[in-house]
């Protein structure tokens, strides 16, 4: 059964229409870094081998209100894969609202780099002793101070660190640019739904829209 047409759904669409027309070609992207990765990541579509099985996971977990996670969109997840991949990251952190039901492990632990998937809710931030990590990936956003204290933290321990956002609505959109400047990344990449934030140093201050 096909989903509904709804103001949103199609406000998305032309959202992602006129993304697509502007950035198809990467022009305005100047760091190397970045056109790398959008050319070769985000709007890389070739299959990995688990996708098929895992495919069928997320099509089940969507039936139930109960079991579906936040992020349940297989463009999305199978994108999140191809960055860990990418990044060779070993030590991954999850932080969504419900750890028990987050497709983000099944996905990652077949990236063939992974050694540790830290999966914690949002609250459980709190006086936690975070452990050191590659990439984090925020499924579900904590409060504004508990994301910039999350982010220092992880800064702090892993000057090369990747963060992804997931930002399924304008609001959450306008939530991450908000941010306080001291955790503002070196690199910025935009991709409605998901921003992703890289802090090596060593990439040149720049920030791009994109799509997926």
């Amino acid at each position: 059964m096909k989903s509904p047409i709804t103001l949103r759904g199609v406000v998305r669409r032309l959202q992602y229409s006129k993304r697509l027309l502007i950035n198809r070609r990467g022009d305005g992207v100047h760091s190397p870094f970045a056109f790398h990765f959008i050319t070769r990541v985000v709007r890389n579509r070739r299959p990995y081998y688990c996708f098929e099985e895992l495919r069928g996971e997320v099509k089940r977990r969507r039936k139930d209100a109960k079991t579906c996670p936040p992020i349940h969109r297989v463009r999305t997840l199978e994108l999140l894969f191809r960055t860990a991949h990418e990044l060779e990251a070993k030590n991954i952190l999850v932080v969504t609202s419900q750890p028990t039901t987050s497709l983000l492990p099944d996905y990652l632990r077949h990236t063939g780099y992974t050694e540790a998937i830290h999966v914690l809710s949002v609250d459980e931030l709190q006086g936690v002793s975070l452990p050191c990590c590659d990439l984090l990936i925020c499924e579900y956003l904590p409060e504004r101070e508990a994301l910039e204290q999350l982010l220092s933290q992880c800064i702090s321990t892993s000057p090369t660190l990747t963060v992804a956002l997931y930002t399924p609505s304008p609001r959450w959109r306008r939530f991450v640019s908000g941010l306080d400047k001291q955790v503002a990344p070196r690199l910025a990449l935009d991709l409605m739904d998901l921003c992703l934030y890289f802090y090596d140093k060593r990439l040149t201050p720049s920030r791009y829209k994109g799509v997926y």
